[in-house]
């Protein structure tokens, strides 16, 4: 098999031409190019059929690219902690580069902090941001039109906003995923008809956007597959961890004909551990939560937890880093929506389930 020898810039120039700084111009896209020499160019380019090095190029230039990522305050064995440690994988991956990722922590409940932690993010001047969301769509977008306006690229981890224009999203379609949840727990309840929400709240609302379109989801399937089944609520209060086992006491004890509840973040094992260690004797509850970190997996070993909606966090947080390094140090068009699957874990497979 023949094997093309390897054009070079001169090569180019000397084939159109025009000069080396010429070609150099059109190829990254610079401004101070005639058309007459543009077309030049770009017919040999194409006469060539001219793929670029973009890695090469890049290494080339030796420049320093400081990343940043805006994720929520979150302990050792969480969601958020998979997703930071595929950033710094991602990270890793290209030690050939000058690049660092600095991250921001913000309390996901409190606004305040979030908008604090953007001045400290926009104060750094990175190259371009990953972003764990906020809740409220007005912070969200007032952070990201400050970005747009510092033509600061960024990408969505987790939540993805329509109105927004990222270089890329990595998460579930949350929608989807309620259905998914709700279509899961009816066929286990069968003919019962009552089924727990436990929600963890903060400041009066759920943590997340994902959190409630995945709730929108799962009631909408329920209202059309189901519609004699009732979702009954309990509201959790992350910073109360006593309130939280007298509302739970309570709940069950008022409740003793429910056997089957959800929830649609990583907390289950609150309730699982909850009814393993404070009410032993209860009869069984069917319980399906998100994410199989260390503390939802033991649960379900113990048989406190029936289902769990896997994500891989890991692998959301190191494809997201590598699509917009892709973008801002390549160069390289990425695709804007990255739906991860939606992986059910029970006790049957979750010593095969990996991130």
């Amino acid at each position: 098999m023949d094997i093309q020898p390897r054009i070079r810039i001169k090569d180019i120039a000397e084939m159109a031409g025009v000069s080396v700084g010429t070609v150099d111009r059109v190829l990254h896209g610079r401004a101070n190019v005639s058309p007459l020499s543009r077309e030049k160019v770009e017919r040999v380019l194409e006469e060539i059929n001219y793929v670029p090095n973009h890695y090469a190029s890049a290494l080339a230039s030796n420049r320093t690219y400081n990343f940043a990522a805006i994720l929520p305050l979150h302990e050792e064995d969480s969601y958020w902690a998979r997703v930071e440690q595929g950033l710094k994988e991602g990270v890793k991956r290209y030690t050939d580069f000058k690049l660092s990722l600095k991250i921001f922590s913000y309390d996901q409940f409190n606004e305040d902090s979030f908008e604090a932690q953007c001045r400290n993010l926009l104060t750094y001047k990175p190259c371009a941001v990953i972003i764990g969301p906020i809740f409220n769509y007005t912070v969200m977008s007032k952070f990201v039109k400050k970005l747009e306006s510092r033509d600061i690229p960024y990408s969505l981890l987790d939540s993805y906003w329509p109105d927004f224009n990222p270089v890329t999203f990595y998460g579930q379609d949350a929608q989807r995923s309620g259905e998914f949840s709700a279509k899961i727990i009816t066929m286990a309840a069968g003919t019962s008809k009552r089924i727990a929400l436990f929600k963890v709240l903060g400041e009066g609302r759920v943590a997340s956007r994902q959190q409630l379109d995945r709730e929108k989801g799962f009631r909408a399937y329920i209202e059309k597959h189901s519609p004699k089944t009732e979702i009954v609520d309990l509201n959790l209060y992350a910073y109360d961890k006593e309130g939280m086992k007298d509302s739970l006491r309570n709940f069950f004890t008022e409740h003793k004909e429910i056997r089957h509840g959800v929830s649609f973040n990583s907390s289950i094992h609150i309730v699982g551990n909850f009814l393993k260690n404070e009410m032993p004797q209860h009869p069984h509850i069917t319980l399906l939560g998100y994410d199989a970190i260390n503390a939802n997996i033991q649960c379900m070993k113990d048989g406190y937890i029936d289902f769990l909606v896997g994500q891989h966090p890991q692998h959301q947080g190191l494809n997201c880093f590598r699509s917009i390094f892709n973008s801002c140090v390549l160069h390289t068009k990425q695709e804007v929506l990255h739906y991860v699957g939606i992986d059910l874990i029970m006790p049957e497979n979750m010593d095969f389930y990996q991130d």
